[in-house]
Order: structure tokens, then C-alpha cells, then sequence
């Protein structure tokens, strides 16, 4: 399709256009608004369109007079870290720490009468929710919620998360070369928040500044004095420069190096003063109550921004490990981090806004979903009746899980990044990109491990079934497996939640209807609970935040616990739920056969989307800010996003 437009800069002139894929013949992009254009691309909000369903996409066009400048390099260029890119995307899962590159291509462009081929990129959508979609973004709200930039747990999850996706590109031969908290990209809230990297070198690719001419590529401020000066090659220890500049920008809502231009960056990394943290008025107290970590902090600071890239860690592994020691994460409680849990409650969610619904993929799969861990990028990894399975945005994959266990009953979310698996012989695994982290072994090698809540490490109880037996408790205790409590009340146990440190929501199904108990077990005790009508209770989830659980079940079936009330209730219109799920504002939703409801009351809910066609049941939901994912025991992902916050321009 050829198009026409500002010279030098595209930007709406693709709007309403259609890119086909090179690579998938059956794979279409239609342009939907233009999010924004730097020095070598313009940035645009598209749906891919497929057989499958509707997924959003970053497109990114790169611009008709880098093209013009440099000929079939910028092509070759492109096209290069292009492929090196791809080979993220090999693994099952692939890296959570990089935006995911899906697709390229080329979309023609009349250029002062010339006809041009751009190249194009797709990239994965992050959405970012009310607390902003860049890493900048998020630490100015904290500033101003707070008055401090991030706290150590918080600081914790980033450096990991930088160092992990640094890690993951330096592999491939990638420099990202303008790494900055602008190309940082965040989801989720809280425990879940997830930090993406992203512009990983094809907005800028490597080689652009030689080809280009003499333009720096980098941002003044984060970019290494060699890629200015030109007094060294290009290399890992230039991303690590940038890796600790946004350390101290996260620390301190400040800049390490306050500079405007290419020549003072040059300058002030070249004098050996440094700014420190207690010097920062935006320190956390939670840090600055730290001495010894503040100083060890900036000598590592100091250290990786050395003018020098041979006085540097030589990668961002080795520069995390300086770090992470002293950004003490609080692993071993529920309770999240205050702080971030008070500059949530300022924001207000829209929840009058319209909706959105799409259908991301259509049920009717031939493997059925036994239980599915989301994270905050809206992934999910499902234990299957053939293994292990993947959900990456897009299409559904295989996971080779070397030898995992194929008869795999659950898979929860342990962390951001990482699933909690379990099933046969009283086995359960820590599990993350393709790797089994730790294993576990039960007492008793003759149950089955249906569900889990919580970390083997710190407190998980576990539900448990044995042939010809009722339903049992298991609990493991920093990685100890306690005696099991067989719940001689239920028939089965169908889900289970943590409620805090010390007890859990369990429901199931009794002889005679609904069952559901707190259990406590380094008490080891059961405390069976009122129960609604209703055949059974088959799913719960909870929010240690809020200090609220809620389970689910057939006939509008519905308990509520919080901190100072109990409430057994049946749902007005008693609907089947099959599935729930709260959201980071306290908000619960649930899902069932065809249907997903928000919840309004305390006895009522509201229906959201309804397809009767779709006949199986949803077995999770994920809820976030201002978008609510829903699966079905056959693979079908329907999407409810808020209009008002689909309307906003993520950052590209």
C-alpha cells in the first residue's frame, strides 16, 4: 500500500492503514493511532489481526531519511538485530525482561518523490496501567505519592529484572545503547509488577551513529561517555553505565548526572565526583536508615560509571550482584510493601468508563487447561491434560520442561516471573522461563498435588488427594514438609488462597453441598466456615493487601472474608461461577461458562461480557487496573479492557 505524508516524518499519515506480514501470510497490522516519533522511527498503537483472534502491538516505522541516508544498510542493520532479537522469543517462555519483538516487514512511502521501502518492526504491548507505563512514569507518582523515589524491595525487583533482560540481550550480541527509564517499560502493581526493557537497539540500532554520520546516539545523562567521545568500542559495560544511572533515578526520583547536552555528560562523567544517596532528598527512609547499604550502594554506583568501560563490571550480572545484598526484599512476608501500597490507594479507578472486549483467542483447543498462572503482561503458563503450555500474548505453545512431570495437576504464580508447579508422587517445582529453579518432594509419594498458595521456601499449604480418600491439608514450612491434615469434612478441595502470614481460604465440596475452612497450619488447625447454598465453591482468591478473600461457585455460591467480617451470600441471579479474581484496587471479578462478572456489592455482580457460544467454562481470570483476561478449560481468551484507559498513549 503506498503512502504519502510529511516528508521526514510519517506520522498520522499511516493511520487507518493495513501492514501484512512478511513472515506470517495470514498475519495483518492495522495502524490505529500514531503514539509518538523520535530520531529514527515513529512509533504506532495497531492490532495485529490473525485467524486466531486480535492481540495489541507497538509498530515502529523507521524514518524516510535514515532510509534515504543510508541506503540498503539501514535495512541490513535492522534486519540483523532483528533476527539476533528473534532468537529471544526461541525459549518457552521467553525472556519476561525484554519487550518481545513479533514480527517485521516493510510498508511503502512516497519520499519527495521518491518511493521508499520502511522497514517496520511489531513489538509487544505493555500495558501499563494507572501508575505509568515507563519506569520514569512510575517514580515520579511514587515521588509525588511519597515524597521518596522506590523503596529497597521495590529497587530489589528492578535491578534483577534490568540485570536478567541486559543479560538475555548482551547474549544475543545486542548493545542497547540508550537505555534510559524512558525505555524501561512497567506492568502490573505491587508483588506483580513486572519491568520490561525496551527501543533493545532498533529504534537505534547498533551501527547507526557510524552510518548516520556524527549524531550521538544516547540520551545525556544515561549514555556512556565512549559512545560520545568515541574513546573506546561500544560494548556491555556501555549498557552498564545506563544500568546505573537509572539505579540512582529509581533510588531518588534524581538524576545521577544532571546534565543537558552531549558535551556536559562528557564532561561530568569524566571528573571523579559522584552524587550520593543521603545527599538526595528523595531517598526513601526505608534506604536512608541503611548506612552501610548507602555507602556499598554508591561505591558500586561510582564504580559502574567509571570513565573508563575497562574499570567497569564487565556485565550487568556482575553489577547486580554489588547491588542486590543491600536492597533487602521482604521474601519471607505477605504483606506487601507499604509504601507502594499507600501511593496506590491515591489513584481512583474508572470504573464507569465502557468497555472493550476482544477475543484474543477462540476456544475449542484440543489439550484442556487443569490450572493457568498469569503474570502481569497478561502471559499466563497452564498445566495441561499434554504438559505444560504457554500463553505469550499471541498463540498458544508447548513448553519443553525437560523432564517435568507431563501429568502436571496445577501451576501457580510464585512471583512476577516464576510458576510454582506440582502434581504426581507429592512433587512440586519452582519454575521460570523454561528452567526448573528448585524441586520439592512431599512425606508421601501417593498423593497428588492439585493446587497450591505460597512459597515452599517461606509457608505453602497445598491441596492434596490420595486414591480412595478424603481430600488432605500439606503444608510445607522453609522447604520442611509438615504432617498433613486430612479434611475429613470435604469431599474435595478445589482451591485454595492465602488470607496472611498465617492462614488460608480453602473451598471445596462437601457430601451435601459447599464446603469452605481456614486453615492454619503452623497451628495445624481447620476451622470449617458458614457456607452459602450451592453444590460447591470451586474457586478463591485473595488480596493480602486489602486483607480480603472471596470464593466462588455454582448458584451465585459466594463467601467473603476480610479483616473484621465474614459473609456466606448467594449472588443475586445465582450465577455458576467458575473462577475469580481481585484486582490491585480490591475489586473482585469472576468468570463462568460464557459469561464474566464484575462485582458491585457485596450481593451483587454485574455481567461485564456474555457469548453464549462459548460453552466451556472460564478456569482463571486475571484482573488488573483497567483490564480484566479470562481463560477457558479449552484455550479461548476473551480480553474486557477499559475504554478510558485503552484511549491513553502507552509510551513506545
Amino acid at each position: 500500500m503506498m503512502q504519502s505524508g510529511v516528508p521526514s516524518r510519517p506520522g498520522s499519515a499511516f493511520t487507518g492503514s493495513v501492514f501484512n506480514s512478511e513472515l506470517h501470510p495470514d498475519v495483518r497490522y492495522r495502524i490505529e493511532r500514531i503514539l509518538g516519533q523520535g530520531g529514527t522511527a515513529s512509533a504506532f498503537f495497531a492490532t495485529r489481526l490473525s485467524p486466531s483472534g486480535e492481540t495489541p502491538v507497538v509498530v515502529k516505522v523507521i524514518l524516510p531519511r535514515l532510509v534515504v541516508e543510508s541506503g540498503d544498510q539501514a535495512n541490513t542493520i535492522v534486519k540483523k538485530e532483528a533476527v539476533a532479537l528473534g532468537r529471544l522469543n526461541e525459549r518457552v517462555p521467553p525472556t519476561p525482561f525484554v519487550v518481545r519483538l513479533l514480527d517485521t516487514g516493510h510498508t511503502t512511502f512516497e519520499y519527495f518523490g521518491r518511493t521508499l521501502a520502511l522497514p517496520w518492526i511489531a513489538l509487544e504491548y505493555v500495558n501499563g496501567g494507572v501508575e505509568g507505563t515507563t519506569l520514569e512514569a512510575r517514580v515520579a507518582h511514587a515521588v509525588r505519592a511519597t515524597r521518596s523515589g522506590f523503596d529497597p524491595e521495590r529497587t530489589h525487583r528492578l535491578v534483577d529484572s534490568l540485570a536478567r533482560g541486559l543479560t538475555e540481550i548482551h547474549a544475543v550480541g545486542v548493545i542497547h545503547r540508550d537505555l534510559t527509564p524512558g525505555n524501561v517499560l512497567c506492568c502490573g502493581s505491587g508483588e506483580t509488577e513486572m519491568f520490561k526493557i525496551s527501543d533493545f537497539g532498533i529504534a537505534k540500532p547498533s551501527g547507526l551513529s557510524a552510518t548516520f554520520g556524527d549524531a550521538v546516539v544516547g540520551t545525556p545523562g544515561y549514555v556512556a561517555p565512549e559512545q560520545i567521545g568515541g574513546s573506546a568500542p561500544v560494548g556491555p559495560e556501555s549498557d552498564v553505565f545506563s544500568f546505573a544511572t537509572i539505579v540512582y533515578f529509581a533510588l531518588t526520583g534524581q538524576r545521577y548526572f544532571d546534565v543537558s547536552s552531549p558535551t556536559q555528560a562528557l564532561v561530568a562523567a569524566g571528573t571523579p565526583e559522584r552524587a550520593t544517596l543521603t545527599a538526595s532528598a528523595g531517598l526513601s527512609q526505608e534506604m536512608r536508615n541503611q548506612e552501610a547499604a548507602c555507602q556499598a550502594i554508591d561505591l558500586a554506583l561510582a564504580r559502574a560509571t567509571a570513565p573508563d568501560p575497562k574499570d567497569r563490571p564487565r556485565s550487568a550480572q556482575l553489577f547486580a550482584q554489588s547491588l542486590l545484598p543491600w536492597l533487602h526484599a521482604e521474601s519471607q512476608s505477605t504483606r506487601p510493601s507499604r509504601r507502594w501500597f499507600d501511593s496506590i490507594q491515591m489513584l481512583q479507578p474508572d470504573s464507569g468508563a465502557p468497555q472493550r472486549f476482544v477475543v484474543r483467542h477462540p476456544p475449542g483447543q484440543d489439550r484442556l487447561l487443569l490450572s493457568v498462572g498469569w503474570n502481569a503482561s497478561g502471559h499466563c503458563l497452564a498445566a495441561t491434560t499434554r504438559g505444560l503450555a504457554y500463553w505469550d500474548g499471541v498463540s498458544w505453545a508447548e513448553v519443553n520442561a525437560g523432564d517435568v512431570d507431563a501429568s502436571t495437576k496445577f501451576a501457580r504464580r510464585l512471583t512476577s516471573t516464576s510458576w510454582l508447579i506440582g502434581g504426581p508422587k507429592a512433587s512440586i517445582a519452582k519454575f521460570s522461563s523454561g528452567d526448573v529453579l528448585q524441586r520439592y518432594q512431599g512425606r508421601d509419594e501417593a498423593v497428588t498435588f492439585t493446587d497450591a498458595s505460597g512459597d515452599p521456601d517461606d509457608v505453602a499449604v497445598l491441596i492434596a488427594e490420595r486414591p480412595g480418600g478424603p481430600p488432605e491439608l500439606h503444608a510445607a514450612v522453609a522447604k520442611r514438609f509438615l504432617r498433613p491434615m486430612v479434611v475429613a469434612g470435604a469431599a474435595a478441595l478445589s482451591g485454595v488462597a492465602r488470607l496472611d502470614d498465617e492462614s488460608w481460604l480453602v473451598v471445596g465440596r462437601a457430601e451435601s453441598g459447599a464446603y469452605a475452612a481456614i486453615f492454619r497450619p503452623l497451628l495445624w488447625e481447620l476451622e470449617p466456615l458458614e457456607v452459602p447454598s450451592g453444590r460447591a465453591l470451586l474457586a478463591c482468591a485473595s488480596s493480602t493487601e486489602h486483607g480480603f478473600a472471596i470464593g466462588v461457585g455454582t448458584g451465585g455460591a459466594c463467601i467473603q472474608l476480610r479483616k473484621d467480617s465474614r459473609r456466606a451470600t448467594n449472588i443475586d441471579g445465582q450465577p455458576d461461577f467458575a473462577s475469580v479474581a481481585i484486582d490491585p484496587f480490591g475489586r473482585a471479578y469472576a468468570a463462568g461458562a460464557g459469561a464474566i462478572w464484575a462485582q458491585r456489592s457485596p450481593t451483587t455482580f454485574s455481567q461485564l461480557w456474555q457469548e453464549k457460544s462459548w460453552q466451556a467454562p472460564f478456569i482463571s481470570v486475571l484482573a488488573d487496573v483497567g483490564i480484566v483476561i479470562g481463560v477457558t478449560v479449552d484455550g479461548g481468551i476473551v480480553e474486557c479492557r477499559s475504554a478510558a484507559l485503552d484511549a491513553t498513549r502507552p509510551a513506545t
